[in-house]
């Protein structure tokens, strides 16, 4: 009675081939690393420029220069917290002012 019909042999095609995905979808999951890095990410705008830096396996740090004000300051993100922490700011203009030509 139903062996011969196009619609149930079209449900037992589409189901089948879900459960095959789905098989696929789970095993990708569990070989592969669910991971994102922005590692060396740059940005402008305006006067300010922000770059992203490895600093360790595990941890990165933000650059962000204000080309205006001639300053940088360097930031991590500390996960526990889930803030910038400012790890130091320097004067640009100090740095480069001493550079002889």
């Amino acid at each position: 009675m139903y062996g011969n019909d196009p619609k149930n042999l079209a449900i037992g095609v589409l189901s089948i081939t879900a459960t095959i995905l789905l098989v696929g979808v789970l095993l990708a999951g569990l070989f592969t690393t669910q991971e994102a890095r922005a590692f060396a990410q740059i940005d402008r705008g305006g006067d300010y420029i922000v770059v992203t830096g490895q600093f360790s396996s595990t941890s990165e740090l933000i650059y962000v220069t204000d080309a205006a004000a001639q300053r940088m300051n360097l930031y991590s993100y500390e996960t526990t917290t889930r803030q910038f922490v400012l790890w130091d700011s320097i004067d640009l203009k100090a740095v480069f002012g001493s550079v002889r030509r």
